[in-house]
């Protein structure tokens, strides 16, 4: 094996050094040289990263010697000693000796008791309500979510604090989310977020000093003051917004030179796999199968959860809570669909996407399909009233058992005339997706922010016609 060119080299595609690490002259084993710097440990191996390109690459510390072993014999044993400091900062033993980027999520996930939110071919997702007595730099964060890249590695972990969606909220999870309501008043609120924000803070300027100062975000209106601080292929950005809530995100260094930008998926590969994702069953069932879940806890965060969903689907990165914000969502949630719409549509384009939104007298199969058939799920204004989730939680359950698709047919367009006849009521306004469909049967299937139980449930168009409140809204590639 040929030293150093020809080690396992590792995905790699930032460019900002190392809190520790010094661009250093190796000699590769072929008589030429390459400049790279320490930049962390991964099992025995230090991890360096090659001027030239960015990439990460593995090295045997025998492989070294005179003073490149010296050298990073001694970032190694400082990394070993910042790692007992961080951990005690964090809470958790959160970090570890290799850089973000190259981290897998599922083993943060666990350090943090996350659950498993969401899983496609393209992305995962995990997430935590947290309780009273969770703490992470020293505060209690309300919601703790982590996401991966289809490779698995880390992308971005959240953490928020005092929040005005989360903060003294006694509002239900899944359909019991119209259940109770906030309890918070703006001083509350304002006393808890200042309490949370000045907690982290000391954490972690305890143990990595004062914070540059910087704007981050992808919009002109999610863009906003930050405090970062710079860590091993770390960064960790603190925002808090007056009003709204108090994050700490830790992010790739790319992404944070960048400010926050996001790259752009191509338009072809979207498409392409926006179609690739829709399943089709023999019974007639087609459905978009790789749609990712946001579980939008106890408070009323349907319409920025729905629209985080609909945004990563199309390939664009967003965070329900930023939605929330730009969205003037009030106390415990409630955002209204018309405010998100502008920043939405301006996000949109500034991703080379479009958007499409319609009013329908009466939703029917046809009114969808085509949506679905390229991969396009459908936002759905709609009230989540009590014979609808009874009929979706209902059909969807005995739908695993059904051999005899006609009689099947038969009998759920029968229990949906009875249905039908009840007066439907103005209230419980929600947002969720029609993620597919039945010609066949003539049936929706609809998908709430509300967790896995909820991805994918089935309901005769009758019946959603009957809870429709008509509005549609589609990101189209």
């Amino acid at each position: 094996m040929k030293p150093l060119l020809s080690l396992l080299l590792v995905a790699s595609c930032l460019h900002s050094a190392s809190a520790i690490g010094e661009w250093r002259v190796l000699k590769d084993g072929e008589g030429g040289q390459i400049r790279a710097r320490f930049e962390g440990v991964q099992k025995d191996r230090y991890l360096l990263r090659r001027e030239a390109d960015g990439k990460l690459f593995e090295v045997s510390p025998g492989m070294l010697t005179g003073e490149d072993r010296t050298s990073f014999d001694a970032q190694a044993k400082q990394l070993s000693e910042e790692l007992a400091k961080l951990s005690k900062m964090a809470g958790s033993p959160l970090f570890s000796g290799t850089p973000f980027e190259v981290r897998k999520a599922d083993e943060i996930a666990a350090v943090l008791h996350l659950s498993s939110e969401s899983r496609t071919k393209h992305s995962a997702s995990w997430r935590a309500y947290t309780g009273d007595s969770y703490r992470l730099f020293g505060a209690r964060p309300y919601s703790v979510a982590l996401y991966a890249g289809e490779d698995g590695n880390a992308s971005i972990l959240s953490a928020v604090y005092s929040n005005k969606g989360d903060f003294k909220s006694t509002m239900g999870q899944g359909e019991a989310h119209f259940e109770g309501k906030s309890e918070a008043d703006e001083a509350s609120l304002a006393k808890a977020m200042a309490e949370d924000e000045k907690t982290v803070l000391a954490s972690i300027t305890g143990v990595l000093g004062e914070p540059q100062i910087q704007r981050f975000g992808d919009s002109r209106k999610t863009r906003r003051k930050v405090m970062r601080w710079d860590w091993n292929g770390h960064s960790l950005i603190l925002s808090s917004e007056e009003g709204e809530y108090v994050s700490l995100s830790i992010v790739p260094l790319e992404l944070a030179d960048s400010g926050g930008k996001t790259g752009k998926v191509k338009d072809g590969e979207i498409r392409k796999r926006l179609t690739e994702d829709v399943v089709r069953v023999e019974n007639g069932d087609v459905y978009l199968g790789q749609v990712p879940m946001v579980n939008q806890g106890p408070k009323g965060y349907c319409v920025p959860a729905t629209f985080e969903r609909a945004l990563r689907t199309a390939g664009i990165e967003a965070d329900m809570y930023l939605l929330a914000m730009i969205g003037k969502s009030g106390m415990g949630g409630g955002t209204s669909v018309g405010f998100l719409l502008d920043e939405v549509r301006q996000q949109v384009r500034s991703k080379g996407r479009r958007t499409e939104d319609k009013n329908v007298k009466e939703l029917r199969v046809r009114d969808v399909k085509g949506y679905i058939d390229k991969g396009i799920p459908v936002m759905w204004t709609m009230r989540s009233l009590g014979p609808y989730n009874e009929t979706a939680n209902g059909n969807t359950a005995k739908r695993t058992r059904v051999t005899d698709w006609k009689v099947w047919a038969a009998e759920i367009a029968a229990k949906a005339a009875e249905v039908v006849k009840k007066e439907s009521e103005q209230e419980a306004h929600h947002i969720c997706m029609i993620v597919g469909y039945n010609e066949a049967t003539n049936e929706l299937a609809v998908s709430d922010s509300w967790g896995a139980s909820y991805e994918r449930r089935w309901v005769p168009a009758p019946v959603a016609n009957w809870a429709s409140s008509g509005g549609l809204f589609m990101i189209l590639p």
